[in-house]
């Protein structure tokens, strides 16, 4: 069986990069697969035009609508295998909350998931698909696999994060327990480069883990030992979510980032 939310969700707060406030709404839906909702109309996510970036997943709808770090929202829908809802945004960017896609999910969960009609085909991946950046030492890949299952490797030398590798066959039960606690990080030697592009105008130590030359910034500590490269699960969740349906794969991100994924995602769909 398909499944959507029970009820409508919102949340409310500062957007990661633009630093503004926004709103983003949820909502049941039987229409087979996830949708935004602007004032020109209904659009499946799937249509949506994505905007290459290793920092965030940005992506434009067909009547011009903006999108911008929608990876936590998306990662919570793909995560609890929610098939189906409606997306409003008040604003381009969704609201960062805590840095990771545990409110979302959390949120979705409390509010109860509920099945409708018949459950949708997923496709298996019958061939493996390799996208890779040799002049970086980054790589994206889909391999053949019964079941649905990321790997992720994160290699910072010289800082505290260091090389961090993890692996997780992906349900509803470990995404909400585990994976999806995961917060989004950076280091504070980035934080320059970033802001004269635009960018982490939003960013604080309440929604990320900062990381200096010493060590983690954030008082509260981390999670759990692995949450910085478990948050790069997070983000390929979402990113995979641009394909409507998850084929059933092991991927594995090699120091990849939004720029790989999306790359990733647009091979898959001229594969199936």
């Amino acid at each position: 069986m398909p499944f959507t939310i029970s009820e409508k969700i919102e949340f409310s707060g500062i957007g990661l990069h633009s630093g503004e406030i926004s709103t983003v709404s949820i909502l049941p839906s039987q229409k087979e697969g996830v949708y935004f909702s602007t004032e020109n109309g209904l659009f499946p996510l799937t249509s949506a035009h994505v905007e290459e970036d290793s920092r965030l997943t940005g992506f434009r709808l067909p009547d011009g609508t903006i999108v911008r770090t929608a990876e936590h929202l998306l990662a919570a829908l793909t995560g609890l295998e929610i098939d189906s809802a409606v997306i409003r945004l008040t604003g381009e960017e969704i609201p960062i909350l805590d840095g990771s896609p545990h409110p979302f999910a959390i949120a979705f969960s409390g509010a109860g998931i509920t099945e409708y009609g018949e459950k949708p085909k997923k496709g298996a991946l019958s061939v493996p698909i390799v996208i890779d950046d040799a002049h970086k030492d980054r790589a994206i890949m889909a391999i053949p696999s019964e079941r649905l299952r990321v790997t992720y490797v994160i290699d910072y030398p010289g800082t505290p994060i260091g090389t961090q590798k993890a692996s997780y066959f992906i349900s509803p039960d470990i995404f909400l327990d585990r994976i999806s606690k995961a917060r989004t990080f950076g280091l504070t030697s980035e934080l320059d480069y970033l802001k004269k592009n635009g960018l982490a105008k939003g960013g604080s130590l309440n929604n990320a883990l900062m990381f200096d030359e010493k060590g983690l910034l954030n008082e509260c500590g981390l999670r759990f030992p692995l949450e910085c490269v478990t948050h790069k699960i997070n983000d390929l969740l979402g990113d995979l979510a641009l394909l409507g349906k998850i084929p059933t794969a092991h991927y594995i991100g090699i120091c990849a980032g939004h720029d790989l994924h999306g790359r990733l995602v647009d091979r898959i769909k001229r594969v199936l």
